[in-house]
């Protein structure tokens, strides 16, 4: 090695290059990840994420026995895609009426849409929730939470409002 000349050992080839072996390959491997185009951003805020089950496997239909709300197991899937205010404004089968089970849920709450909400579910049905009886906004909320448990449920029609009811 000549004195005088800066860097003379990695011209030489003594002890390598700097752009050639693992320091290359990492240099190589980050322009690489740096150009695909990702840019990070900040998490992006949403709804909490649901607690328990998002969708029940085994649903079920609130009726009225004797003045109190019970549940009754429906066949697996048997509720997806339907609207239960409807399904519960019809009534029980005839199955469940010989058993003595009845609804209180009015014919004209039918339909009803239901959106995901932060701390539930904001259920908009057709007739007035200021005239449903106790009975009634038990079977709705009830059997709603049933199908998904996701906190509460806002019952809103007539212009009226039932807030953060829960299933009793």
């Amino acid at each position: 090695m000549r004195p005088g000349i800066v860097g003379a050992a990695w011209e030489n080839g003594n002890r390598g290059t700097p752009w050639r072996g693992p320091l290359r390959q990492l240099v190589l491997v980050l322009l690489l990840v740096a150009g695909c185009g990702i840019r990070p951003t900040d998490p992006i805020p949403g709804l909490e994420a649901p607690e328990g089950p998002v969708e029940n496997t085994a649903p079920a239909l609130y009726w009225v026995s004797e003045g109190k709300v019970v549940r009754v197991s429906r066949p697996q899937g048997s509720l997806s895609g339907y609207d239960v205010v409807a399904l519960l404004a019809r009534g029980p089968t005839g199955a469940e009426q010989g058993r003595g089970l009845t609804t209180e849920v009015p014919f004209d709450a039918a339909p009803a849409t239901v959106d995901r909400v932060a701390n539930g579910l904001d259920v908009r049905i057709s007739t007035d929730v200021s005239l449903l009886s106790r009975a009634a906004v038990q079977q709705i909320v009830c059997t709603l939470l049933d199908i998904q448990a996701v906190g509460t449920v806002n019952l809103r029609g007539g212009g009226h409002s039932l807030e953060l009811q829960k299933c009793a």
